[in-house]
């Protein structure tokens, strides 16, 4: 399944050359090399705390200064890394919505694993932008290192009216995915709603897919189990309103849309109950019990419902 594997000097975006170990598994090294030398004249379109991104046609080029960390573990031969990538693409071939790791190349000799990640480019939109949904977050530093022109007011309500527009089957292998996601020990990073992208016609995709579980790694006796975490966190298309426990950085901040007018905040609460039914209806179409919904609902506060 790998294809390539080899040493070979690669110019960073800071102008230096190092000798990087490359390994692609689902992209030619020339079409790889090309896509690294085309980025040193560009500027990324997306950046995170450790990541920044470079689109080029169908793909993705990541800047990442920890390859050689899978969360919090170690995995300094990467060889968790390659068994994660296989995966993915195995999961991709069975039509779950991940956004393939085509291949990567690392500094070996720096601490954490400087390098570069090439992936398939996600189709569609973030699920929601937190870089221009962040004036509304209420853990606003949280994402600080993000930036967008964007008119926050018009994307938040437009945004929301658009996803309560999305058909009930996108939703339902939304969740289908988490589960399969998770009960194949893949970690899902719930934390940004960027990490989540839609399209009309491919529905719901993942990306941000970089590490295993807890379980997988030896670190913990129990395996997560899929349903489980999809009653609680199958709910990520709705916006969370503030006294919600679970992921309340990401709670809707009443002062903050306090400047929305009556009748726009209506629709976004209408709107939102709305993502809302159709998050719950795809749940129950999962097969996740009425118990397990009713545990999640307890902790969790959805703006409007």
């Amino acid at each position: 399944m790998e294809k390539y594997t080899a040493w070979h000097s690669v110019s960073l975006i800071e102008g230096r050359n190092f000798e990087m170990e490359e390994k692609y598994f689902y992209i030619e090294p020339e079409i790889a090399r090309g896509l690294l030398s085309q980025i040193k004249e560009m500027k990324a379109a997306k950046r995170g705390v450790d990541k920044q991104a470079y689109f080029i046609g169908e793909y993705a080029v990541l800047t990442a200064s920890k390859i050689k960390l899978r969360n919090a573990m170690r995995d300094d031969d990467l060889a968790y890394f390659d068994e994660l990538i296989k995966t993915l693409m195995g999961l991709k071939e069975q039509g779950a919505g991940v956004v393939p790791i085509l291949g990567y190349c690392v500094e070996p000799n720096s601490e954490n694993g400087n390098g570069y990640i090439i992936q398939s480019r996600a189709k569609g939109e973030e699920l929601y932008d937190d870089s221009i949904m962040k004036e509304y977050y209420v853990s606003k530093p949280r994402f600080a290192y993000l930036s967008s022109d964007t008119d926050a007011k018009k994307y938040v309500i437009s945004r929301t009216n658009f996803i309560s527009k999305v058909p009930q089957s996108h939703f339902d292998k939304f969740i289908r995915d988490i589960i399969v996601l998770i009960n194949n020990d893949i970690l899902i990073d719930f934390n940004g709603k960027s990490n989540f992208f839609y399209d009309d016609t491919d529905g719901f995709q993942f990306i941000d897919l970089d590490s295993h579980t807890d379980y997988k790694y030896g670190l913990v006796e129990n395996k997560l189990d899929g349903k489980e975490i999809a009653a609680y966190y199958g709910f990520t298309p709705c916006h969370y309103a503030v006294g919600t426990k679970l992921l309340p950085g990401l709670a809707l901040e009443e002062e903050a849309i306090s400047i929305i007018d009556d009748e726009k905040l209506l629709q976004l609460a209408m709107d939102n109950k709305i993502i809302y039914e159709k998050c719950k209806t795809a749940l129950l179409n999962n097969g996740i019990s009425e118990e397990q919904l009713s545990n999640s609902l307890s902790i969790l506060k959805l703006f409007g419902c």
